[in-house]
């Protein structure tokens, strides 16, 4: 049958690796746009101004979405255990929202900071430096917390050099939130970030030992 592959009782094969890194990217990109359409959930904030779940700047749709692609392709690929799938899908979906609120909270911290002083243009500087390395420990974290989920069904992904692969990978493309920023424009993030995430992920998987 055409669609055996999908039967839970089937054995996952992995494909080639240029085929894992494009179906991945693919994913990605995919993820990324649907991430991009306004947020159907309400928001939700704890303790005020704590933890932020949800708003039209941090959709939570979007982790649901990434972290359903990922966890997909694992069960496809490498384990068709979905329980292990399913724990993946929940710490993607953790990271993500750690992703969001670790770069908020740089963001808020360099602004809120007295660096560059009182000079003309100093507020300016810290706004610009907070987007890039929020951007940066934030797609760093998301894809830590992205690469230690995968590694529960895939064992490839524990392996140091590949998910250092996938958390490198996450805080570079971190650094388009500066950009996404000043552009008012949350896919230039999104789709360029979960697509290099989600094909690292695939490279890391059929690399050789």
């Amino acid at each position: 049958m055409k669609w055996d592959f999908l039967k839970a009782d089937t054995a996952p094969l992995l494909p080639s690796s240029a085929r894992a890194v494009a179906t991945m990217a693919a994913i990605g990109v995919l993820t990324g746009l649907i991430s991009s359409i306004p947020s159907p959930l309400p928001e939700i904030r704890l303790d005020g101004d704590g933890l932020l779940l949800n708003a039209e700047a941090v959709p939570l749709h979007a982790g649901i979405a990434f972290a359903a692609g990922i966890a997909f392709s694992l069960w496809l690929w490498v384990k068709r255990d979905s329980g292990r799938c399913l724990l993946a899908m929940a710490l993607i979906l953790v990271g993500w929202l750690a992703a969001v609120n670790t770069a908020n909270d740089v963001y808020q911290a360099l602004v809120g900071s007295d660096l560059f002083g009182t000079v003309q243009g100093a507020k300016a500087n810290r706004a610009a430096l907070g987007l890039l390395l929020g951007g940066l420990a934030g797609g760093a974290v998301g894809a830590g917390l992205t690469a230690f989920g995968s590694g529960i069904p895939a064992e490839a992904i524990r392996r140091p050099r590949n998910w250092i692969t996938v958390v490198v990978a996450g805080a570079v493309l971190g650094l388009m939130l500066y950009p996404a920023a000043n552009l008012n424009m949350l896919p230039l993030v999104l789709v360029p970030w979960q697509a290099l995430v989600a094909a690292s992920i695939g490279y890391v998987l059929t690399r050789s030992t």
